[in-house]
């Protein structure tokens, strides 16, 4: 078996390869030396003659576990995205604090990276994440550049970079470089439903105005089970967020075909009134995938949804109705949506610039319970300074 077959024998290779990651990630990488990655040390004694820039192997041919660890590294630090990246380091524990984990607690944070449950990543994301690792490896690709935290390699030329480093939780205010000027966006690494004396919460929403589930983890479920009613047992008695958003929906004739991508709904709070929220906006920016599982979400429905957010703030707010001047933003599109953090940041703050150039009063805010993709959004921050 070597390295650079024919197409069908480097399918081969590849399954071989998948086989023996799948391996090191059960077992962990403190567990390394019990592995035995037959097709993954061939492919590494293969490639040890070349000056690829990866770590050296015995002169027997047969890797040891430090140039594993290395390689892997690398693979796993040269995916497209920074979801992924994230997603890849976690699972076989290169991020800060994972490397002893259990494979059940380094797939809980593999999963948590993309916001998903742990029985839906391990279903299909995890397959597809560690088959794509097991490609770099085999194209022997250079870390992808983290923003803020990269530099050259003198050697190779290619771009070496840490693993993304979570972000701690609480609020974070960035002063941003704008078009027209700095403005201070602030990130909260919390639960959406936890903010207080925000004027506005947007929900993220598929374009059937379905609002998720009350047990789910993501920002629509979170925002519907706050808002709702409850009685003493904790059990809701009246659904208020998602009957009004219904009842918008009946209203402007959309509860049977679906609305277009970037329009965004407006209901009343419901018991998050008691934190100071005035309005939750639902932006509907997911669309159903084609393939029937999870949803796709385009960057410029996003951008849209947000032009729409501030749209209807700025004319509720000059009517005289309520006085709305802070808008709390999640990644939209991020996790079920399709879309990595940093791709769904750079969307939104994209779109910000022509609105903040508009009326650069508004207090702008950012919010993800996830630290992995809060630091996604600092990196995006970062980037727009002079």
């Amino acid at each position: 078996m070597t390295v650079g077959e024919a197409p069908a024998a480097r399918r081969t290779v590849l399954d071989a390869v998948v086989d023996d990651l799948r391996t090191i990630r059960e077992l962990g990488l403190a567990r390394l030396h019990e592995a035995e990655p037959a097709a993954l040390r061939e492919v590494l004694a293969a490639r040890s003659a070349a000056p690829a820039g990866t770590a050296p192997v015995p002169d027997d041919g047969a890797a040891d576990a430090a140039a594993i660890e290395e390689a892997l590294r690398r693979a796993a630090g040269s995916l497209d995205s920074a979801q992924w990246r994230t997603a890849a380091l976690a699972t076989f524990g290169f991020l800060p604090g994972t490397r002893e984990l259990t494979g059940k607690e380094r797939r809980e944070r593999a999963a948590a990276a993309f916001e998903r449950t742990v029985d839906h990543f391990r279903k299909e994301p995890e397959r597809l994440l560690v088959r794509q690792v097991a490609q770099a490896l085999l194209e022997n690709r250079a870390p992808a550049p983290a923003a803020g935290r990269s530099a050259p390699d003198g050697r190779t030329g290619a771009v070496v970079c840490g693993p993304l480093v979570p972000a701690r939780a609480g609020r974070h205010p960035v002063a941003t470089a704008f078009p027209h000027g700095t403005v201070t966006v602030t990130l909260h690494v919390t639960p959406i439903e936890l903010l207080e004396g925000v004027d506005v919460l947007v929900s993220s929403e598929n374009v059937y105005f379905e609002m998720s589930k009350t047990f789910r983890r993501t920002v629509s479920g979170s925002l519907r089970r706050a808002g709702a009613t409850k009685d003493a047992g904790g059990r809701i008695v009246d659904d208020v967020i998602a009957r009004q958003l219904g009842a918008w929906s009946a209203h402007t004739g959309a509860p049977a075909p679906p609305v277009a991508a970037g329009t965004v709904a407006v209901t009343q709070p419901g018991e998050l009134s008691a934190r100071g929220v005035r309005r939750i906006f639902h932006a509907a920016v997911a669309v159903p995938s084609a393939t029937g599982d999870g949803y796709e979400t385009a960057p410029e429905a996003v951008a849209a949804a947000v032009r729409r957010v501030f749209e209807l703030a700025g004319a509720e707010r000059r009517s005289g109705r309520v006085r709305l001047r802070s808008v709390a933003l999640p990644l939209l599109g991020a996790g079920r949506g399709g879309l990595d953090a940093r791709t769904s940041a750079e969307t939104i703050l994209g779109a910000l610039e022509a609105v903040l150039a508009a009326d650069p009063d508004w207090s702008v805010h950012l919010v993800t319970r996830n630290p992995l993709s809060a630091r996604a959004v600092l990196d995006a921050l970062a980037a727009r300074r002079p």
